[in-house]
């Protein structure tokens, strides 16, 4: 029997040590920061999706870096290719901060990259609608000196749309 509370013991130490050394979605978005930043977006991913998973569960990260989360999430995919995984990331994040900009432009970037004009132009409004909501220091960028849109640039669908979308009608 005495056996038995030292067992015991050494079963809830176990626990509680396992769950102390449990990563936080903080810890995930540092590792994949890490290898995004190095420019590895695909060893960036299943950090990014380890992540995301335990902000869907109960969100913990500050606004700005759960922000920062789903748009590099979302890049990495979209850089490596899987422009569908990258869109739903970017759906993700615009229905959990829907006037955030980023997020729309780089839904229009993916439909770029997917040659489709029309709903590019149509996501690229709500991004500048929404452009005084971008993070402290982020700036959003030039479509028509986006390689997303470079099929686009001398349409004159395309041309049109961005003028009346930056006011320079």
């Amino acid at each position: 029997m005495k056996k038995l509370p030292i067992l015991l013991c050494c079963l809830i130490f176990g626990v509680s040590c396992a769950f102390s050394q449990s990563k936080t979605s903080m810890d995930y978005l540092r590792l994949g920061s890490a290898a995004y930043i190095e420019g590895d977006y695909e060893k960036a991913i299943p950090p990014y999706q380890k992540a995301l998973d335990l902000e869907k569960q109960q969100r913990r990260l500050k606004k700005k870096f759960w922000i920062v989360l789903v748009d590099n999430f979302a890049m990495a995919y979209g850089i490596t290719g899987d422009i569908k995984s990258s869109m739903s990331v970017l759906e993700y994040g615009i229905a959990q901060e829907p006037t955030y900009p980023l997020f729309y432009y780089n839904v229009a970037c993916g439909y770029g990259e997917l040659g489709d004009e029309d709903n590019a132009i149509k996501w690229l409004r709500p991004a500048f609608k929404y452009k005084a909501n971008m993070l402290k220091g982020e700036q959003l960028p030039d479509p028509m000196g986006d390689s997303s849109f470079e099929r686009f640039r001398d349409s004159e669908k395309f041309k049109k749309a961005i003028a009346e979308i930056l006011g320079n009608k």
